[in-house]
């Protein structure tokens, strides 16, 4: 985990042997000395417990043998919860509190729902519930002796964490060599847990989805051994005078072309000096003219556009569509996390992206209707717009060359029309206050325009994605705990 400090590295031979030394007190002593990243779990009943919290500080007196357990010990601690802090690369410490509970019920929902779906033409189909990437992600990043009291208190935890982390790991990187495997380090886990205690390992079997994610992992593990070869890929980058330097830190794939559609004027050799630090990195860099010649700013999507149009009319045969083509805005770290398109970048590089259509923002739009909308959708496609339309923000994304192929020509040209002429603006007599930048409502259509859902699922939700990209990223709604504050109860309880 590249700028996250305290994440043990340790191999699958170290944590089996390592554990095999250790005792269960043993543990827990060890746990039980690190006051800042700490794993906490008493009952009830305790002098320790926190009234407040709910869940108190562990205490060294609960971590007891196997056959002296508890009912309420056995499995996992019912009030267990992880609480320790992380630091990145800048120095700053970042605390995390994971409830055992929580997790277990995320984790559940995600294997189960998945199952549900069966495969269609393009792999499996609908909704299911997000993944806890990020929450796998803080429990694997835990100090090695912090990661051995968890598991000692909650063993399926600990396991169904670094099996979902290992899942994610093989889809996106493979198996790198001379790398610890998320994978062996779960499975040698289990392996210690079952030489251990028997009843224990059936308890965290029927308890946790183990053994739904290890088959997945292992599936992810052979299909990274099975890589085809690499597909072309354009980059479109739409851009007017934004610095280009985020891109000199990306992955790219070194199969790609690199096309900079100048939507301004700029200085000689100021792109060149925009472009310095990918040099090498891509097989071609182009540089294509797009200057609006009339009143309207038409934004990414004249490039977007132009792009797509001279290759589907056939005009050019440098612009023959690549297998995939990832559009983007010059100044896209504003909308989207560059780590995330840096795993696209990956993959694509790697041989191992398959995905027709991909979003690539952080922040959602609101499901919307509006008549400017409304006109919009009905110039572009000849039909009424039927219900709502919600996407993620401002226009980055990848498609294949299927899906552009799939999308009727006219529907291009029209939108192209629309807006290169203002059609649906204010300004032009139109629904759409937008002033002269006609392009700004075309971010909401995109997705239909390549073949999805007028409603595009979230990613973390959509089973056709692979794991790696089941990921948002953004921001979600922030409450005071309920515990301390809850006007809910203040109001209804009166």
């Amino acid at each position: 985990m590249n700028g996250i400090q305290a994440a043990g590295s340790w191999t699958a031979w170290q944590l089996f042997f390592g554990l095999r030394l250790m005792k269960p007190l043993q543990i827990a002593a060890v746990v039980a000395t690190f006051a800042a990243n700490c794993v906490q779990a008493v009952p009830r009943e305790s002098p320790d417990f926190d009234p407040e919290a709910h869940v108190p500080d562990m205490s060294e007196s609960e971590s007891v043998a196997p056959e002296d357990r508890r009912e309420s010990e056995i499995g996992c601690h019912w009030t267990s919860r992880l609480k320790f802090s992380i630091c990145d690369a800048s120095g700053e410490c970042h605390d995390a509190e994971i409830l055992a509970f929580d997790f277990q019920r995320r984790a559940w929902s995600y294997y189960e729902s998945n199952r549900s779906h069966p495969e269609g033409p393009e792999g499996a189909v609908g909704r299911a519930l997000a993944p806890p990437l990020e929450e796998s992600f803080w429990i694997t990043s835990m100090p090695k002796e912090d990661m051995l009291g968890a598991f000692e208190l909650c063993p399926g935890l600990v396991v169904t964490a670094f099996f979902l982390v290992a899942e994610a790991q093989l889809t996106a990187l493979g198996q790198l060599p001379g790398q610890p495997s998320a994978l062996d380090t779960a499975k040698a886990y289990m392996h210690f847990l079952h030489a251990q205690s028997l009843i224990e390992y059936q308890v965290m079997e029927e308890m946790w989805p183990v053994v739904e994610a290890r088959e997945r992992a292992d599936k992810a593990r052979a299909a990274a051994a099975d890589r085809t070869s690499r597909p072309s890929v354009d980059i479109v980058i739409a851009r007017c005078r934004t610095s280009l330097h985020w891109l000199w830190e990306l992955p790219l794939p070194p199969q790609a072309r690199l096309l900079i559609y100048e939507k301004c004027e700029v200085p000689e050799g100021e792109l060149e000096k925009q472009l310095s630090g990918v040099a090498g990195k891509v097989a071609t860099v182009l540089r294509v003219p797009a200057l609006d010649s009339g009143e309207w700013m038409s934004g990414e999507c004249g490039a977007y556009l132009q792009h797509i149009l001279t290759a589907v009319r056939g005009a050019r045969e440098e612009t023959e569509l690549a297998d995939f083509t990832v559009f983007i805005h010059d100044d896209a770290p504003r909308h989207l996390k560059p780590e995330f398109l840096g795993l696209v970048f990956h993959a694509l590089a790697s041989g191992t992206y398959d995905v027709p259509f991909l979003n690539l923002a952080h922040e959602r739009y609101l499901q919307m209707a509006t008549p400017c909308l409304k006109q919009l959708y009905s110039q572009v496609f000849g039909r009424e717009l039927q219900g709502r339309l919600s996407t993620y923000c401002c226009g980055h994304f990848v498609v294949g060359a299927a899906r552009i192929r799939a999308t009727p020509q006219g529907q291009f040209e029209r939108l192209w029309q629309a807006v290169s002429q203002g059609s649906y603006t204010a300004l032009a007599g139109g629904q759409c206050e937008v002033a002269n930048m006609p392009c700004y409502v075309v971010e909401h259509i995109w997705h239909v325009l390549f073949g999805e859902e007028g409603i595009a699922p979230w990613r973390s939700e959509d089973v056709r994605l692979p794991l790696r990209f089941r990921y948002e990223g953004g921001r979600d709604t922030m409450l005071p705990s309920p515990l301390k504050l809850s006007p809910y109860m203040h109001r209804m309880a009166r």
